[in-house]
């Protein structure tokens, strides 16, 4: 063991000291090397493991080494892993990922990393519509691409100075009087959005909308339950394109295969990513035959990737629509989102450090709050709740105030119990 624990020091020093760009903030404020992974585990040098409700935000929805997505993923390995070539592995997905898209929304675009396919899914808007103008909400997370990394309202400075001129932003009506458990009878509008919208005069030359459907990054924030059928309607009558991101929030997060399904509204163009190849990396855009038409895009190549569609990442994308399609699985998972809502609802009365539980299937969050003035809490207490929380074997996401809780797909109900168990533990 002495050697795996030198192994995982001389891992984070080196990952330091050569890092460009930063290092991951959750990994400092973690302070940890993980090694392996088992099921909903995730297991560091010393060989703790840890009930893991991060998943790589998301993206190791069936969990670590999920057997048929080993299986199918080792398989291809000792068979093709790169071609541009036609391909069985890849006519399979895209013929299976068809069937659980919208009807029409039946012609896909394969990538490897999720900015990449917005970037994609906004050029292809552009185009589509004739109208550079997209409009996206505060608070959204899309990537870090020149495209699209403003389309939130962060890097307000950077922003000023390097800012695209075709981008316009909105607040995001989020729901704020709905738990989980509660959701789904809300039926808000989101009146206040649209007599804004209304009264604006730069959106003139708007050809798309860029959504998620609940924000993922912000802390897993639903949206008025009004809203996305309401901002159907609004596109319909301006002409403009519907863009859902689904890079969090599709493949089985919110309890359906789709958060579209959710809302029962039909967007015109879904990015997909994230969980889409449960850790190998794989993200698409989907859109309708004539709109990729209409942009021109439909000839040999026009949005060709290098890894996009490659066999390998295939196999694995097949694998993960092949579990969501077990009899019980999507059942499952908004059977443990409810015992994990019902949890979170009964700890934020007995709590004074939660507040605002919320989400849908096992896309949920809550506000973790200073106890003495009922403000965000600040860096140190939430160290000291991380910490905590990694003594009693929990990685969660709790280095931000607005606290996102994505773990496996694949929980037991026992894990959620456990996971329960630990949060009381620390919060009350």
């Amino acid at each position: 063991m002495s050697g795996a624990l030198q192994e995982g020091s001389l891992a984070a020093d080196l990952i330091r000291r050569h890092a460009g760009g930063g290092v991951r903030r959750i990994a400092e404020s973690a302070g940890l090397t993980i090694m392996d992974g088992d099921g909903s585990y995730l297991i560091d040098e010393r060989g703790t493991r840890y009930l893991d409700f991060v998943t790589g935000y998301g993206v190791a929805a069936l969990g670590h080494r999920h057997p048929r997505w080993v299986c199918a993923v080792t398989e291809q390995l000792e068979m093709l892993c790169t071609s541009p070539f036609h391909n069985p592995q890849l006519a399979a997905y895209l013929g299976k990922l068809a069937d659980v898209l919208p009807p029409g929304l039946d012609r896909t675009a394969l990538f490897s990393g999720g900015a990449e396919a917005v970037e994609t899914a906004l050029r292809l808007a552009q185009l589509a519509s004739g109208r550079p103008g997209i409009l996206a909400f505060n608070d959204a997370f899309h990537g870090k691409t020149a495209g699209v990394r403003f389309a939130g309202g962060a890097l307000a400075t950077e922003r000023q100075r390097l800012g695209i001129s075709w981008l316009r932003t909105a607040d995001f009506p989020a729901c704020t009087d709905h738990s989980a458990l509660e959701y789904e009878t809300c039926s808000e509008s989101a009146t206040l959005l649209w007599d804004q919208l209304a009264q604006r005069d730069d959106l003139h030359d708007v050809g798309a909308v860029l959504v998620e459907p609940l924000l993922g990054t912000a802390g897993n924030i639903p949206p008025k339950g009004g809203f996305l059928p309401e901002l159907r309607e609004v596109c319909d009558e301006r002409g403009w394109l519907l863009v859902f991101d689904e890079s969090q929030t599709g493949f089985g997060r919110t309890g359906h295969k789709f958060a579209y399904q959710l809302f029962d509204v039909r967007p015109d163009v879904i990015v997909m990513g994230k969980a889409m190849g449960a850790g190998f990396p794989l993200s698409g855009v989907a859109a309708a035959e004539e709109l990729w038409t209409a942009a021109g895009l439909d000839r040999p190549s026009s949005t060709s990737s290098s890894y996009g569609g490659n066999p390998l990442a295939c196999a694995a994308g097949l694998a993960v629509l092949d579990v969501l399609d077990e009899p019980r699985f999507l059942g499952n998972v908004r059977t443990i989102g409810q015992i994990l809502s019902r949890g979170l609802d009964r700890l934020a009365l007995r709590s004074r450090c939660v507040s605002r539980p919320r989400g849908a299937g096992l896309m949920l969050g809550f506000e973790l709050l200073n106890p003495d003035t009922g403000g965000p809490a600040d860096d140190e207490a939430r160290a000291k709740i991380l910490r905590r929380c990694h003594e009693r074997g929990l990685l969660i996401a709790a280095d931000v105030p607005r606290v996102r809780l994505s773990p496996p797909l694949t929980l037991s109900q026992q894990e959620a119990q456990q996971f329960l168990g630990i949060l009381e533990e620390v919060l009350v």
